[in-house]
C-alpha cells in the first residue's frame, strides 16, 4: 500500500451528517481536560473514516483542531509539513463544501499548502521526493449531494457525463488548475447541434476526482489510478503553486 498523505478542512461542517457517530472529532474540553466527541459530523470525521479504510500504517493526517497558519512564514510552514508530506506518495484531498474560507487568502489556509509541498521535489537527505499522486475524494454535502462540484447538461448526447468547471467556486485554485490540463488533450465537441459542450474522457486530469461512496466501495482502485496517473506525470502541466 502506498503512504497516503490526507489534507481536509478539519471543522467544515458542510457534509452529510449521515456519518455513523463514531467517527466524529474527538476534542479535549478545556474546562475538565477530558476528550469528547463534537456534536458533529466534519471534515475530521470523514478523514477518520479514510484513515479507517485505509489503515493507520498506511497514512498521514494533515490540519489538526487547534492548528493555524496565520503570522507564519513560508519557512515556518514548510518545516511543520515536511516530515509528513516528504514521505508520502498519494495525496488524498477530502473534499468538502465548505473547504475553503473565502475570508482568507488560500496562502494562510492548510490545504493548499499541504497539496504544493507534496507536488514539489524536494531533496531531504539522501533521497529526492517525486510529485505526488493527487488524489480528489468528494464528500456529499449537508443534503447529501455532490452538485457543488458535478454540473449536468440537458442535452441529449452528453446529459450522462459528469460536467465539471475549473473555476469551481468551492475548490482551491491548485485543484482547479490540475483538472483538464493533460497537455495533448483538448477534448472532443459534443455532438449536439445546438451544445457545443467541450467533453473530456479518459485520464485528462492530473487530479482524479471519485465521489466519497465510489470510493469507500473500493478504495485500491482509485488509489492505484491515481498513482497509474503519477507515472505519466511528464504528460501533465501540474500546478504547483498557490
Amino acid at each position: 500500500m502506498a503512504k497516503i498523505f490526507v489534507s481536509y478542512k478539519y471543522g467544515d461542517n458542510q457534509v452529510h451528517q449521515e456519518l455513523d457517530q463514531k467517527y466524529w472529532a474527538v476534542e479535549t474540553n478545556p474546562l475538565t481536560g477530558k476528550e469528547e466527541r463534537i456534536n458533529e459530523a466534519t471534515g475530521r470525521g470523514y478523514a477518520n473514516r479514510i484513515e479507517e479504510i485505509i489503515g493507520k500504517d498506511n497514512i498521514y493526517k494533515g490540519e489538526s483542531d487547534r492548528e493555524d497558519l496565520k503570522g507564519k512564514t513560508e519557512e515556518q510552514i514548510w518545516e511543520i509539513l515536511k516530515p509528513k508530506v516528504h514521505d508520502s506518495t498519494v495525496t488524498l484531498v477530502v473534499i468538502s463544501r465548505g473547504m475553503k474560507d473565502i475570508s482568507e487568502s488560500e496562502g494562510e489556509q492548510w490545504i493548499p499548502n499541504e497539496i504544493r509541498y507534496s507536488l514539489w521535489e524536494v531533496e531531504r537527505g539522501e533521497r529526492t521526493s517525486a510529485t505526488n499522486a493527487l488524489l480528489g475524494v468528494i464528500i456529499p454535502d449537508r443534503d447529501g449531494s455532490y452538485g457543488y462540484i458535478w454540473g449536468s447538461s440537458s442535452c441529449e448526447h452528453c446529459k450522462n457525463i459528469r460536467m465539471f468547471q475549473k473555476d469551481n467556486q468551492h475548490l482551491f485554485r491548485i485543484l482547479g488548475q490540475n483538472i483538464f490540463n493533460k497537455k495533448e488533450d483538448d477534448g472532443q465537441k459534443c455532438p449536439g447541434l445546438s451544445c457545443g459542450t467541450r467533453i473530456f474522457t479518459g485520464d485528462h486530469s492530473y487530479l482524479h476526482l471519485v465521489n466519497f461512496d465510489e470510493f469507500i466501495s473500493n478504495p485500491n482502485t482509485h488509489i492505484e489510478k491515481a498513482l497509474e496517473i503519477q507515472g505519466k506525470v511528464g504528460e501533465y502541466g501540474v500546478e504547483k503553486t498557490i
